[in-house]
């Protein structure tokens, strides 16, 4: 079955997606066939980094106006996108448990993938906890801002309480320096560990560079230059032996006490 590893953030505007565009680009040139899906039925904008417009999207598939294997597209470099939709006319929670089946056969029936890389929602709704929950890989991607940390930790304290979720990777988004994103990461887990039975395993940063931030990753200048930090977070993602499982019982019980 492919790997799954789904991305999340608590709130928008910390460069999630252009994290996961740029994930599964190296992933399919050098780790073996992936699928990224856009979660995202309100706020999609994957397939704009990519610049392709596909004529069908999740929506569709969600709907019943296509089935899933006519809304996958590929790009030139073999990379294949189930896309999102930008403002969207339904309701997300309603299409909570659709979303959590449609991956759910992804993994299942998606033997011709190796990875599947999921870009979800901004928050901790119920389509965001149902990725992660059917994840391998849960990436939450954080800023050194207090705004970031607050809802960093709302989505994992939601993910540990709702889908008894214990272990997650972190992504240092925008930072200065490697020093300065190993602080942010080391601030966050105190944080956590103080309140929540949880793992958090630190996968590595990318820098604040405004050309990157800003660009398409057709941009080669910038695609190079970011390269080697993707590489990074996919060998300390991938080297995670961990999987989803549940937390203790008895631990749920105190912390709710």
């Amino acid at each position: 079955m492919p790997t799954i590893i789904s991305v999340a953030s608590g709130k928008g505007g910390v460069g999630k997606s252009s994290l996961v565009v740029n994930l599964s680009l190296r992933l399919q040139d050098f780790y073996g066939p992936t699928l990224l899906v856009d979660s995202d039925l309100l706020m999609a904008n994957s397939h704009i980094l990519l610049n392709t417009q596909p004529e069908t999207d999740i929506v569709d598939v969600l709907e019943g106006h296509s089935e899933l294997r006519d809304a996958v597209h590929k790009i030139s470099n073999g990379l294949a996108i189930l896309s999102g939709r930008t403002a969207a006319n339904i309701l997300l929670e309603r299409e909570a448990e659709k979303m959590k089946k449609l991956i759910t056969t992804l993994k299942d029936d998606g033997q011709e993938f190796d990875y599947i890389v999921v870009d979800t929602p901004a928050g901790s709704g119920n389509v965001v906890l149902d990725m992660l929950s059917v994840s391998d890989y849960a990436v939450i991607v954080i800023l050194g801002q207090p705004t970031s940390f607050v809802d960093a930790y709302a989505l994992i304290k939601n993910a540990y309480f709702e889908r008894q979720m214990t272990h997650f990777s972190i992504v240092v988004n925008m930072a200065k320096s490697a020093d300065q994103a190993e602080g942010i990461f080391k601030k966050f887990k105190q944080v956590v560990d103080h309140l929540l039975p949880v793992e958090l395993v630190y996968s590595s940063f990318l820098p604040n560079m405004a050309d990157i931030n800003g660009c398409s990753v057709h941009d080669i200048v910038a695609k190079a230059r970011i390269s080697a930090k993707i590489d990074k977070i996919v060998k300390s993602l991938l080297a995670t032996p961990y999987g989803m499982e549940p937390a203790p019982e008895t631990s749920l019980k105190l912390r709710r006490l």
